[in-house]
């Protein structure tokens, strides 16, 4: 680390009096829940997102793809967006980690349009010629294996699969209000020139006037292509992660109206949470997995809390500490007994946190 000398200054003023190329396309953000009155002044088109030189490097890289064949510069902007939401904007930082002696750089922080007070300008150049390794990779190892893969840019609302033609389906879909999906992906839409039509997002959006109930019928459609599409005697595989029991009770009620139920419940922990998991108060340790099958599942009239007693009940020395893996274990046992989802996050946090107290 140095001071900033007087060439540096005339470098970065030069850098600012350059003028944009006409290939320099200007794109207007379309802001939805991320969007902070005061922090996010003055952010309004997609550039604001860089420093003026990273996109003039990226606008010219961009653009000199096109003087390729099309599945040759469809390729090379691939491998341009791969690194550019993460490692391109100045929502690049220097962060602070337990034991570090500096700072350490990072990428921009998955699932939020958040500028941190120490961005970091990286080099687009040397970015790309290291994601080119990756890339190798992963066509090599395809390159040694027979299978067929193929994908399908369409909405899952109206799968384009014959009836009971599918073996299995694993799915992740959006967690109610977790992640604005649409709006995050716009950082590398834009470049595209085609953004998602956010009408068709299946999530829980005040900006985009949808919710909870919008977000559950949303979420059926799907479901009800799920069963048609399965083979008979076939199975689902849903992981799903939210802290408020209205989203679990929108999930429940969008696979039931479908005709699905519950087989079996586990929870995924995984070894990194996302940065909503980490900070969030209320927020769920692991995300859980439901296996379903065509058929109709139980229903029970027992209250939740039972169940919550009863998890706190087999393992008393966890209920001091282990309050978010309690949650989870708790509306896996839900869903596995159809049991309505009563209580978000909090309402469990604390329940347990006083039944810890009284087990002293």
């Amino acid at each position: 680390m140095r001071n900033v000398s007087y060439q540096d200054i005339e470098h970065i003023n030069c850098i600012e009096a350059l003028d944009f190329p006409s290939y320099c396309k200007t794109h207007e953000l379309a802001w939805g829940e991320l969007h902070r009155a005061g922090y996010h002044t003055g952010i309004s088109h997609l550039h604001h997102f860089y420093t003026k030189r990273n996109f003039l490097v990226m606008s010219y890289l961009w653009e000199k793809a096109t003087s390729f064949p099309e599945q040759i510069c469809n390729a090379l902007r691939l491998l341009l967006l791969s690194y550019n939401a993460t490692h391109s904007t100045l929502m690049t930082r220097v962060v602070v980690k337990k034991n570090s002696k500096d700072f350490v750089l990072t990428g921009a922080q998955s699932g939020v349009l958040y500028i941190s007070s120490l961005p970091v300008e990286k080099n687009i150049l040397t970015g790309i010629e290291r994601k080119q390794k990756n890339f190798a990779d992963v066509f090599d190892f395809l390159e040694k294996h027979n299978g067929q893969i193929e994908v399908y840019n369409t909405s899952s609302r109206k799968l384009l699969q014959e009836s009971e033609s599918v073996d299995y389906i694993f799915t992740d879909p959006p967690f109610g209000d977790f992640i604005p999906y649409a709006e995050v992906n716009q950082i590398n839409e834009l470049w595209i020139g085609k953004a998602t039509d956010r009408s068709e997002e299946i999530i829980i959006s005040t900006s985009q006037g949808k919710g909870v109930s919008e977000y559950q019928e949303m979420l059926t459609d799907v479901f009800a292509e799920m069963k048609r599409v399965l083979k008979k005697n076939s199975h689902a595989t849903v992981v799903f992660h939210s802290s408020k029991a209205s989203v679990w009770k929108a999930l429940c009620g969008a696979y039931t109206s479908a005709g699905f139920a519950v087989d079996e419940t586990a929870s995924l922990d995984k070894s990194q949470a996302s940065f909503k998991q980490v900070v969030s108060y209320g927020s769920v340790q692991g995300d859980p997995l439901i296996l379903l099958s065509k058929g109709n599942g139980l229903t029970s009239s027992r209250s939740s809390i039972t169940v919550l007693d009863e998890i706190i009940s087999a393992e008393p020395e966890k209920a001091n500490g282990c309050a978010r893996k309690i949650y989870s274990n708790y509306i896996g046992e839900c869903l596995k007994q159809g049991i309505t989802v009563d209580c978000d996050a909090r309402t469990a946090y604390a329940y347990v946190a006083k039944k810890a107290g009284a087990m002293v």
